[in-house]
């Protein structure tokens, strides 16, 4: 543990590094300087993987972090004004959110299903083979899917050695540096009650994110969050046009390459930003320099994505989950009329129901915007543009859910589409969003509400009257106290899944297998008890995941003729037993006169046989 604390704590200075480039050097603004950095990180690991240089590019951005920190440090202490930034509610809130999380994720273990279906699959394999999959690699399932945020998680395993707790801790290093650059649209960083509100908000994601959690590498989460800390930084900088631009090719080419659906988030965030440029507009003379350079910077943000897809279309025949024309129609074929009605009416039904987490998350939204316009205006007296936001806001919310309900039409199979198989998770995404942007827009428009609006002369005594200063006192504690308990539940709730870790499947794998981290082709045979994860393919995926084979197989049935048996034994190369089971065990000592305890066997040496598939 305290190796894997070092070694995670060399990977942020580095990244430090690489902030302070983009602050000092590039003169990016310090709270989206972090997220920056790794956005850079992300695009040069992305480059290098097409060149086969990934390990290569990964150790050089390390060193290069670590001596621009290094430098930074070095000149700082020899002009004598290196000093702690203060400790303010801001800072100390953070540091503690921060610090909490990291020391669960640090104990904690991989448990989601999709982590072994691909995402923590996909960066076992960039950390073993140091390359993109080809068709061969059968172990990758899902090819088509980008790789943004896996590579960044890569960089952390590279750096800090591979492990469960590593990719998680990594994963949320890059979550909370998009919270950091939440900070940047506030105004005043003196006014607590901004900073608290926003506090509530960040806590209230987790709520909503319920269906993935922070100890997963699944990337619903980052979506949103990547979005709006893009948001944030452009309207931040938006007088800085180098900037500005600069910050949204990053950010926008990162969150391409993070999920196919992730080009409706692109499309935000580039919307927004040319609602900047045309605040430029009046104010630039050279317009039409002004035309191309926002029409380079729209085409560079989702060039990574056109290149990935060029990739996938290139290298693999056949892929789940590929975004094409030609496995939408083959897919969407196969659902009748009837078939149809019935998701339309199911999918309904389900964003109807206020029982349903994510359309309680909306209507939280609606609710949070349209009463903070209807206070401010009529009761503050002061005009606002939250109701222009709140239709903004459901406008993007109801195109996202037209979005959903056309994946399940047109690219899931029609047993999953009836279900609304992870429906939630995708939901989550605009929910997130959507608060966020409340978050956002409240931040500003409170701030506006104040009564000293001169910045530089506020102060505790900048107040309407001792009556407005308890009650901005009052809700200040509040939205801390409520703030803090709400990542205090997520965080128990993270633990509780850490201490029943020990009756999962994964921990049975980590107990018997251990992490094989050669590729190899061997065919596996698992015994469980669990009918249940067998049928699910759950033992399977979290085989290939650990054997690091595509050929694991689970299997609980073992009610056979003798012959059956051994046939079904000399398929295999390799039999692992996840623990003791009963059928399997009477096999074994009515044909071969022993039973095996949980672990991995050699087919043809326990039983004599050779794999004749």
């Amino acid at each position: 543990m305290i190796l894997t604390v070092l070694r995670i704590s060399v990977l942020i200075v580095a990244l430090y590094g690489w902030a302070i480039f983009f602050r000092e050097d590039l003169k990016f603004n310090a709270k989206v300087s972090w997220l920056a950095g790794i956005a850079a990180i992300i695009w040069v690991l992305y480059l290098a993987a097409y060149l086969s240089l990934l390990a290569i590019a990964g150790y050089l951005l390390f060193v290069a972090g670590i001596l621009r920190a290094a430098v930074y440090l070095f000149q700082g202490w020899r002009k004598k004004n290196l000093h702690l930034p203060p400790l303010d509610t801001l800072r100390v809130w953070l540091v503690f959110y921060f610090l909490l999380f990291a020391y669960t994720l640090l104990q904690s273990h991989l448990v989601h299903y999709d982590n072994f279906s691909h995402w923590a699959t996909i960066v076992k394999f960039l950390y073993a083979e140091g390359r993109l999959p080809t068709a061969a690699d059968t172990i990758i399932s899902f090819t088509s899917y980008p790789m943004g945020s896996s590579l960044f998680v890569y960089f952390g395993t590279l750096i800090a050695c591979f492990g469960d707790n590593v990719m998680l801790l990594t994963q949320f290093i890059l979550i909370f540096s998009c919270f950091y650059a939440f900070f940047a649209i506030v105004r005043d960083e003196s006014r607590t009650l901004i900073i608290t509100m926003m506090f509530s908000f960040i806590a209230v994601f987790n709520y909503f994110n319920i269906a993935i959690r922070m100890n997963n590498l699944l990337v619903d989460f980052l979506l949103p969050l990547l979005t709006l800390a893009g948001i944030a930084g452009i309207y931040k900088m938006q007088r800085q046009f180098v900037q500005m631009t600069s910050y949204t090719i990053l950010i926008g080419g990162a969150l391409s390459i993070v999920k196919n659906s992730a080009l409706f988030f692109v499309a935000i965030l580039l919307i927004y930003y040319l609602s900047r440029v045309v605040l430029l507009w009046k104010f630039r003379k050279n317009k039409f320099q002004l035309v191309g350079v926002s029409l380079l910077t729209m085409l560079a943000a989702i060039a990574p994505y056109l290149v990935w897809s060029r990739h996938v279309a290139a290298t693999f025949t056949e892929s789940k989950h590929e975004v094409s024309l030609s496995s939408y129609q083959e897919i969407f074929s196969e659902k009748g009329s009837q078939t149809i009605s019935q998701i339309g009416s199911v999918f309904l039904k389900t964003i109807a129901s206020l029982s349903t987490p994510s359309t309680q998350g909306i209507l939280l939204a609606n609710l949070l915007i349209l009463g903070a316009f209807l206070v401010i205006r009529y009761r503050l007296h002061r005009k606002n543009s939250l109701l222009r936001y709140w239709g903004i806001m459901n406008v993007i919310v109801i195109s996202y859910y037209l979005g959903i309900y056309g994946m399940f039409l047109f690219s899931m199979p029609t047993d999953e589409a009836l279900t609304l198989a992870g429906f939630e998770r995708y939901a989550s995404s605009i929910v997130i969003f959507a608060l966020g942007l409340v978050m956002f827009v409240l931040a500003r428009e409170i701030d506006y509400s104040f009564f000293e609006q001169n910045i530089a002369v506020r102060s505790f005594r900048s107040f309407k009257s001792l009556k407005t200063k308890k009650w901005y006192q009052y809700f200040s504690l509040g939205f801390l106290f409520f703030a803090t308990l709400m990542i205090l539940s997520e965080n128990n709730g993270m633990m509780y899944n850490n201490a029943t870790f020990k009756d999962s499947i994964p921990a049975q794998y980590q107990e018997v297998t251990g992490n094989q981290m050669m590729l190899n082709e061997q065919k596996y045979l698992v015994v469980s008890t669990d009918q249940t994860d067998v049928d699910s393919y759950l033992v399977g995926y979290v085989g290939s995941y650990y054997l690091f084979s595509a050929n694991v197989t689970g299997q609980e049935n073992f009610v056979l003729d003798d012959q059956a048996f051994i046939d079904l034994l000399n398929q295999y190369d390799q039999l692992v037993i996840l623990e003791d089971h009963y059928t399997f065990d009477a096999m074994t000592e009515k044909l071969y006169g022993f039973t095996l305890k949980p672990g991995i066997y050699n087919i043809e040496e326990t039983f004599g046989l050779t794999n004749e598939s």
